[in-house]
């Protein structure tokens, strides 16, 4: 897929290996297209400053300039999140979020949210 980050830009390429990377830790599978989904969606967050936005103003707004459809997208992560490796996670959660582990923050607008907050700064 397409990154929609410029290569030439140091941050954004830091912001997207590390994220990828931190998905993978904190239990997503990676090859499930749900994980490619939550990866591509925290990085239009961060890069559109959407912190503020409810979940499904986000969605609008991504899958109408991506040309993807809303219930593959929704589905896949919902997949991805439901399927997560919880013993991976609660290992790492705090490590990477610095928040104690709680299933709860495992729904897809929490989710998206605390990882887009990660990379605020």
């Amino acid at each position: 897929m397409k990154s929609v980050y410029d290569t030439c830009t140091k941050d954004n390429v830091k912001v997207s290996y590390s994220l990828y990377t931190m998905l993978f830790e904190l239990g997503l599978n990676p090859s499930n297209k749900g994980t490619i989904y939550l990866k591509e969606v925290i990085e239009y967050v961060v890069l559109n400053g959407l912190y503020d936005a409810s979940y499904q103003e986000i969605l609008k707004r991504f899958i109408c300039e991506n040309h993807y459809e809303l219930k593959n997208i929704k589905d896949n992560i919902k997949n991805a999140l439901y399927r997560v490796d919880y013993a991976k996670a609660r290992k790492n959660f705090e490590r990477y979020l610095k928040l104690p582990f709680d299933v709860y923050y495992f729904s897809p607008s929490k989710f998206i949210s605390i990882l887009a907050l990660k990379y605020k700064n």
